[in-house]
């Protein structure tokens, strides 16, 4: 018996080679005259003795060790191959796309997005500097009729409307007070502030419109001056029950008549109601601006990722040279003729390697650009209720970069995908999403801790682009191996299982033919 499989393949070999090859031509006289003929049982004997070391299946336990030692070594070695190849890739894409461009992209990001909200700007955050609030766009803008509050003169809605108050004597009644005063020593005043009309919803308007309100004499009040000034845009109730620096309640200190108050403050409400933005025309603000806001985001996204995989091509395929270099040599010299041949062939290389992704980087682009879009709208909707800052707006956009492409994994898998498998990538998707997110957030820190030594302060930057974005492609190149391998074990584990199913099938129908 030989003692190993090579000495049993040798054996084998010989064997074959020292056989007879049969004609292709087959005499059917011959064959029917050897299917009739008498089985010599000697003769079998001896062809099953000499064949039967070129069938010989059998493998000791040192060659089955053996064989499991080598094979889990090239396994583990492909593995190990694979990951470093994943980990080069996850590093620098890390580092160009969302800690690099990325990084970019985020110094135009807002405190509370690029659209005013009414929460927003209740909170004095505006999306845009015409947003903020400017008295002058309502006190002096010419309204509907061609009026205005202030800056006519005489010809002043304010000044008019002081005159409509006075009597023959030209005394007015102060609406909060209910005394009778001179009117010099009064001013109209905005029952419902044009600060506070502005917060909650006069941004969306225009200039005419919010003349219209500043001038509507439904919303106008004579009283003291000196009340008119403590007031300035506080709320009316609030500003009653506030306490003085003597300690007494303004309401106290002039001598505020309470009914006559809270009948000038309805007033106003209802005047204020009747000038804000409808429901309807806060929905078309709102989806105009965020249609307008949501194509340039999805434009800096479209090419933050486009860019970013040109980038990460390049580099990918530079340090693949440079490997390729160290293994097997370049040139002796710059004066080698070799040299600049050699040189040109690897940046063809290079050159080819990139144009042969430009249907990536065109599908990296529209997805960017949807996601980009999709991300600006959802920073919209979160701000009506609360306020993002800059930081969390940029993790809104890079998780819903990963959750688009996890989604649409999942409703467009590509061809010959199954479902378990699209959803195991969908998985991959949303734990890259995840960690970008953390990094973002742990990105800060780090700059600050950076900014924090003196020395390294003027580099802070780049410094932090290249060890959050290292950190980041590490830990999702370990969390992908880890998911992978969870599925590759149990994908293994059904593969073994399926082949002891077949291998026992087909020993029972070599057993019992009658079940082929």
């Amino acid at each position: 018996m030989p003692n190993n499989s090579l000495d049993r393949f040798k054996k084998r070999k010989k064997l074959k080679n020292s056989s007879t090859i049969l004609n292709n031509e087959v005499d059917e006289n011959e064959v029917n005259k050897f299917l009739n003929s008498n089985c010599d049982i000697d003769k079998v004997n001896d062809v099953y003795q000499k064949t039967k070391d070129f069938y010989d299946t059998s493998v000791s336990q040192k060659e089955a060790e053996q064989f499991l030692i080598q094979f889990k070594k090239d396994f583990n070695q492909a593995r190990f191959d694979q990951l470093i190849t994943d980990c080069k890739k996850d590093v620098i894409n890390s580092i160009v796309t969302p800690f690099g461009i990325g990084h970019l992209v985020a110094a135009y990001d807002k405190t509370g997005g690029n659209v005013t909200t009414i929460h927003n700007a209740n909170q004095k955050i505006y999306a845009n500097k015409e947003d903020e609030y400017n008295r002058n766009n309502y006190e002096r803008t010419k309204n509907s009729n061609g009026e205005q509050f202030a800056g006519q003169g005489k010809n002043s809605v304010g000044s008019n409307y002081t005159k409509s108050q006075m009597d023959t004597s030209g005394n007015v009644q102060d609406a909060y007070t209910g005394k009778i005063q001179k009117a010099d020593t009064t001013s109209p005043d905005h029952i419902e502030s044009l600060s506070q009309y502005h917060k909650d919803g006069g941004f969306m308007q225009s200039k005419k419109q919010k003349a219209d309100f500043a001038t509507d004499k439904d919303n106008l009040a004579l009283t003291d001056r000196s009340i008119n000034q403590s007031m300035r845009d506080y709320d009316k109730e609030e500003w009653a029950e506030k306490e003085t620096e003597k300690g007494t309640k303004n309401k106290d200190r002039y001598d505020i008549n309470e009914e006559k108050l809270q009948e000038q403050i309805e007033k106003g409400k209802t005047t204020k109601e009747n000038h804000l933005p409808s429901n309807l025309e806060k929905d078309a603000y709102y989806a105009k601006n965020t249609a307008i806001t949501g194509a340039t985001e999805g434009t800096k996204m479209a090419m933050q990722q486009a860019l970013g995989l040109v980038i990460t091509e390049f580099f990918t395929a530079v340090f693949d040279e440079i490997i390729d270099i160290y293994k097997n040599g370049y040139s002796t010299s710059f004066d080698d003729d070799r040299f600049f041949s050699v040189l040109k062939e690897r940046l063809t290389r290079i050159s080819i390697r990139i144009k042969d992704k430009w249907k990536d980087v065109a599908i990296a682009f529209k997805d960017g650009f949807i996601s980009g879009f999709i991300s600006n709208l959802v920073t919209v909707v979160i701000n009506a209720f609360v306020t993002t800052g800059k930081r969390v707006v940029r993790i809104i956009r890079e998780g819903i970069f990963s959750l688009f492409k996890a989604v649409k994994i999942l409703i467009f898998p590509p061809e010959n995908m199954t479902y378990e498998e699209a959803l195991h990538e969908a998985k991959k998707l949303l734990a890259t999403g995840l960690i970008v997110s953390i990094g973002v957030i742990v990105e800060q820190y780090i700059d600050t801790l950076i900014k924090s030594t003196a020395v390294l302060e003027p580099f802070s930057d780049i410094l932090t682009t290249v060890f959050v974005g290292a950190i980041t492609g590490l830990a999702i190149t370990m969390t992908i191996y880890h998911i992978d391998k969870q599925k590759n074990d149990k994908d293994a584990i059904k593969m073994l299982i399926a082949q002891t199913d077949e291998s026992f099938d087909n020993i029972e129908k070599m057993l019992n033919p009658r079940l082929v």
